[in-house]
């Protein structure tokens, strides 16, 4: 028990260096967050993940895997050559671009809430209950609806302004529309997988969701930024309503340590908080099984 506790404060710790390291880039550490993802998914697989086991071990580690792969490089003394190629804008380029931020987050999502799913199935089977409150679904429709118009606002904005598409050729709105599909469908999962573990009781999980669907917002803005804007002959964009919010100093990357910080502690609330449910309580088909030995125990004595 408390070996598993001091995995989840050294990861906790580690994902706080590397917050730092991308505020004021200059990384303390340059694996700081590939080792906290490395210590949740060690605390993960010796808490005994909840049913299906492989779900949450198999979700983090596509998240080390692209922690390794976006890990800072080693800064070299001198010059180096840096190579820039022309690529030709389309509409499979624009989805890479844009899959590129999020896609180690969404399959983090997708897993759980297929994980998720299941378990609100059995739950239901075994106790005629089970999934989110009307209150929740409510709720998550809601939160769903503002950041589809968020960003369906931010496209209308766009191709007021956007140059027309050649021939044969397409709009700046075409390409941004393809750029917004991978983060928005990261801000919607996590949505949808906060209001089933909210039905499910799994709170603490539930907040870890809410963060990633948090920093999943800063992803749309910043594909919005990847968007065909220097071949534009109008200035740049400055109608970044959500991520101007947050921006305190020219001097730190606030937005992108912000995002690292909402997607790390999604993660770790995310983990802590499946194990805290599968820990503390009867797993779904034991709730109606365990009061009865109980009393069966009680007569006995």
């Amino acid at each position: 028990m408390r070996f598993r506790s001091l995995l989840l404060s050294a990861a906790g710790t580690l994902a706080a260096a590397h917050v730092v390291g991308v505020l004021t880039d200059a990384p303390i550490l340059r694996q700081a967050e590939v080792a906290a993802l490395v210590l949740l998914l060690a605390y993960a697989l010796l808490a005994g993940p909840p049913s299906p086991r492989w779900a949450v071990p198999v979700a983090l580690a596509v998240l080390v895997v692209d922690a390794v792969r976006t890990m800072p490089p080693d800064p070299a003394p001198g010059y180096h050559w840096q190579v820039f190629r022309y690529e030709p804008l389309d509409l499979s380029g624009e989805f890479r671009a844009g899959l590129e931020l999020t896609w180690a987050a969404l399959v983090f999502v997708l897993v759980l809430a297929l994980m998720a799913w299941r378990c609100a199935g059995r739950t239901s089977a075994a106790a005629n209950a089970g999934g989110p409150s009307r209150r929740v679904q409510v709720g998550a429709v809601l939160a769903g609806g503002l950041v589809v118009s968020y960003a369906a606002i931010r496209l209308l904005h766009r191709h007021r302004n956007a140059r027309p598409s050649w021939a044969g050729g397409l709009s700046d709105t075409e390409l941004d529309a393809a750029v917004l599909v991978p983060p928005l469908a990261l801000v919607l999962g996590a949505i949808a997988l906060a209001a089933m573990l909210i039905g499910q009781g799994r709170r603490l999980a539930a907040c870890g969701a809410g963060l990633l669907a948090l920093a999943a917002m800063f992803h749309l803005d910043a594909a919005m930024a990847l968007g065909p804007r220097w071949l534009s002959s109008y200035p740049a964009d400055p109608g970044v309503v959500f991520t101007e919010v947050f921006v305190f100093t020219p001097t730190l990357a606030t937005v992108p340590a912000l995002t690292s910080a909402a997607e790390l502690a999604g993660y770790l609330l995310v983990v802590a908080g499946l194990r805290v449910a599968a820990g503390g309580g009867a797993q779904p088909g034991e709730s109606e099984a365990g009061p009865t030995a109980g009393q069966g125990s009680e007569h006995a004595g």
